[in-house]
């Protein structure tokens, strides 16, 4: 009997067995490697939304904060125009730089008349 074919036989069958194994064990270590990356992967998904939570919280508290300032230029521009339109001898001024003189601020506006002459000599057109 020819023995021959049968050792063919078996050859490529423990052949076929050992790369069996051999594949096995890859699988075994493709897939603990990629359990591996898939919980890297989950890890970096959980930091970048809670990255995202963090920012969305700063943006909220920036935007706060610029409504503040917005809300602090506005009332600095209110005091200001007001300190200036609302000083007490303010239109006493403008009408002393116009030329009037110490009679018509003491008529129009109620000043004494040292005031007057005071603001005279200080705004009066001879002073420049």
């Amino acid at each position: 009997m020819n023995w021959l074919p049968y050792l063919v036989l078996i050859a490529l069958s423990a052949f076929l067995a050992a790369g069996l194994v051999y594949l096995a064990r890859a699988h075994r270590k493709l897939a603990r490697d990629y359990a591996a990356l898939a919980e890297g992967v989950a890890r970096q998904n959980q930091d970048l939304m809670g990255l995202c939570a963090a920012a969305v919280q700063v943006d909220r508290r920036v935007f706060g904060q610029e409504e503040l300032l917005r809300e602090c230029l506005a009332r600095l521009e209110e005091l200001a125009v007001r300190e200036t339109t609302q000083q007490p001898y303010y239109t006493a001024i403008d009408k002393v730089k116009s030329g009037a003189g110490p009679e018509a601020l003491v008529a129009e506006f109620g000043l004494s008349l040292s005031e007057a002459n005071l603001l005279v000599s200080l705004y009066g057109r001879a002073r420049r």
